[in-house]
């Protein structure tokens, strides 16, 4: 009896983490009329950062999209925006990958 309670903490646990980001919108879009739209995936970034809100927001974008500037390429290769943990390093470069994220 005492196993099934120490389940049902650890589970209780684990719910927030991944439960919590399930309010939001996965799917943000943005336009971009050069290159193409970027389809910009919520849960694929939280999956890969482990559920960490606060990796991306409010450092380096705004949750309200509205408050956010328009970036361009160069803001990203200057690892601003996307460019932030798109470096190579971190994840897949924006210099040189633009059907990862471009849609034509």
């Amino acid at each position: 009896m005492k196993l099934h309670w120490l389940v049902a903490l650890m589970l209780l646990g684990l719910a927030p983490s991944t439960l919590s980001a399930r309010w939001i919108t996965d799917k943000v879009i943005f336009e971009c009329k050069e290159a193409g739209n970027v389809e910009f995936s919520h849960y694929q970034h939280l999956e890969s950062l482990g559920n960490n809100c606060p990796s991306c927001h409010n450092e380096i974008f705004q949750i309200v999209t509205s408050k956010n500037p328009d970036f361009t390429m160069k803001d990203m290769e200057k690892g601003k925006s996307c460019g932030a943990c798109h470096d190579g390093k971190k994840a897949f470069t924006v210099s040189d990958t633009c059907d990862a994220c471009h849609k034509m």
